[in-house]
């Protein structure tokens, strides 16, 4: 079987393998810790971190805007979803202190997990599939190219 490259495949596609790739590098970050392999564990924290701002400001920056524009209840979804992404860098900052601290994760990264489980069931089930049906296919096409660049040019990446 031949790997599929990113261009082959969607925007939404692309958001989902990227949710994918997010949570195995927040376990990593979990079991580091678990291990108080603080240094290896706040590496792949801000690795992780990085990933996921980027991730959100192509949601808020490109996909909302296009969403929007062209949706009949254009604050409704995004707005729920901006409100999350607050939510989720509040963890990410807890998240980070602690790990600045050598101090457990446990319980901030069930929550986050918790948040961002959430959080991504309602943007895989509603939100992307409403993106994919009305935004323009300049929209789509141009968050599968910054995706492509975020993924590292490839549909799957390992972390």
């Amino acid at each position: 079987m031949t790997e599929t490259t990113a261009s082959s495949l969607s925007a939404v596609v692309l958001l989902e393998l990227h949710h994918e790739r997010l949570d195995d590098m927040l376990g990593d970050v979990k079991l580091m810790a678990d291990a108080e392999s603080w240094q290896d564990a706040k590496r792949r924290f801000d690795a992780f971190r990085r990933e996921l701002e980027a991730h959100i400001r192509l949601e808020e920056e490109m996909m909302f805007p296009a969403f929007e524009k062209d949706a009949s209840m254009p604050q409704g979804p995004t707005t729920v979803m901006r409100a999350e992404h607050v939510t989720i860098r509040a963890f990410l900052a807890e998240l980070d202190e602690a790990l600045t601290e050598t101090r457990s994760v446990r319980q901030t990264t069930a929550e986050l997990e918790a948040q961002i489980g959430a959080h991504n069931f309602k943007e895989e089930r509603v939100l992307y599939p409403a993106f994919e049906r009305l935004a323009p296919a300049s929209a789509r096409t141009a968050l599968a190219t910054e995706l492509e660049a975020l993924l590292g040019g490839r549909g799957r990446t390992t972390g």
